[in-house]
């Protein structure tokens, strides 16, 4: 029985010892991303909220080079690129919901690979 509870002792602080990817802030980056463009109303003037956009893009790209999330890069560059775009273009609410449509599958793929960290 002392066996059995010291192996088991032995493998639960084994675990601790593995290293952890998940990283709240950029959990929370991507989230607020992924609201942001949710939120995104193509009506009207939307660059104010475009440049929000574009600001909180660029929050998670620094934050992941600095920390040296790779994977994390590869994805941010073309996302950054589609909401730069939006940014450029005078407004258009059919360009607008095109580009939105977009950025929601770049940030749901973000948002994947990030809370699927362990």
């Amino acid at each position: 029985m002392k066996i059995l509870v010291l192996s088991i002792a032995l493998m639960i602080s084994g675990c601790s010892m593995i290293p952890s990817f998940w990283d709240d802030n950029e959990s929370w980056s991507v989230a607020k991303i992924r609201h942001s463009v949710d939120t995104l109303n193509c009506s009207g003037n939307y660059v104010p909220q475009v440049n929000a956009l574009v600001s909180d893009i660029r929050f998670l790209q620094l934050y992941s080079e600095s920390k040296g999330s790779d994977d994390l890069g590869e994805m941010i560059s073309p996302m950054m690129d589609t909401a730069r775009g939006l940014q450029k273009m005078t407004v258009n609410e059919t360009f607008c919901k095109l580009k939105k449509k977009q950025l929601a599958k770049q940030s749901a793929i973000i948002a994947d690979a990030t809370m699927e960290r362990f």
